[in-house]
């Protein structure tokens, strides 16, 4: 059993781990993926079950990959029925936060060079990436979804929640009576409690406030981890797809959900609808969300988490 360290990819602390308990960790989806089970004698064939299904849907989603079912669909092949059901799902998803989480995001991303040189796009360019992101462009049939005006999908605010969906039920499937599942930082846990810390987006290796998690999943979006300099002020990698800017620092937001495909999606959109207008996104929608800002902290339906803040030095 490891000893609990301090992660930094994003803003959470690690959860508690549980006595004779095991854990494994392998590189997925750009990121480190740790598998906690009981210490039974079939704690490794669980985990390594768990770590085969996030495999098989890295190489499903992963746009870093020509190869995988989601380029291939992007570049005009019809998706599998698990694959479409997703997507549907996505963009459901993307309409009902009005935009603030768009999975035809990619054109966007491209335009800026957040996943490699970043650089500020023209206004031409960015209006036309802003066009090629418009939730009209996904035609969806009775067995397929065709992209059309230069659409394409981008899985990094979805992805790992339904890998951890995915790993959280096969665990199941393999008799584990509890796990956790700690994706680059996002957690989704069944059978026992675990205490959870959100770290201070300014002092990522400081406690900003304590709960505790189970059968949920706790997905945090911070801009700090990332940040370059655009036209003399300092924005993040995380890009509004309504305008098509990329947003600046402006704290962390923290969703909890049953589904951790939902609590992915919703940290990224909280964070892109921003304190004010996410807060009360999340009231509207009976969502738990926690916002920590440079000089508060938000939260909506957080009460039966035993949910604590720590004032700041």
């Amino acid at each position: 059993m490891r000893r609990a360290g301090i992660i930094t990819v994003l803003a959470l602390l690690p959860a508690t781990l549980l006595a004779n308990e095991v854990t494994r960790a392998r590189y997925l989806m750009g990121t480190i993926c740790e598998v906690s089970v009981p210490a039974t004698a079939r704690a490794d064939e669980q985990v390594n079950a768990a770590f085969d299904e996030a495999s098989r849907i890295e190489a499903m989603l992963s746009t870093w990959r020509e190869t995988s079912e989601l380029s291939r669909v992007n570049a005009g092949a019809k998706p599998s029925t698990e694959l479409r059901a997703l997507l549907v799902t996505v963009l459901q998803q993307a309409r009902e936060t009005n935009g603030a989480f768009n999975p035809l995001i990619r054109p966007l991303i491209d335009a800026w060079g957040t996943r490699g040189s970043v650089h500020v796009p023209t206004d031409d360019a960015k209006t036309s990436a802003r066009n090629a992101t418009s939730l009209v462009n996904a035609v969806i049939t009775s067995d397929s979804i065709a992209l059309t005006n230069g659409a394409a999908f981008e899985e990094g605010a979805f992805g790992k929640g339904y890998a951890i969906d995915r790993m959280l039920d096969v665990l199941r499937e393999h008799g584990a009576a509890s796990a956790l599942v700690d994706f680059g930082g996002q957690l989704g846990a069944f059978g026992e409690t675990r205490d959870v810390s959100i770290a201070d987006p300014e002092q990522r290796k400081t406690a900003f406030a304590d709960l505790t998690l189970m059968n949920e999943s706790i997905s945090t979006s911070s801009g700090s981890e990332k940040t370059f300099v655009a036209n003399g002020k300092r924005v993040t990698h995380i890009i509004d797809p309504r305008s098509g800017d990329a947003l600046p620092p402006r704290g962390s937001v923290s969703v909890i959900h049953r589904s951790a495909l939902t609590a992915d999606i919703l940290s990224t959109a909280l964070y892109v609808m921003g304190p004010d207008a996410g807060l009360a996104w999340a009231r509207q929608h009976g969502v738990t969300a926690i916002f920590i800002t440079p000089d508060r902290a938000l939260t909506s339906s957080a009460p039966g988490h035993g949910l604590t803040i720590r004032k700041k030095d």
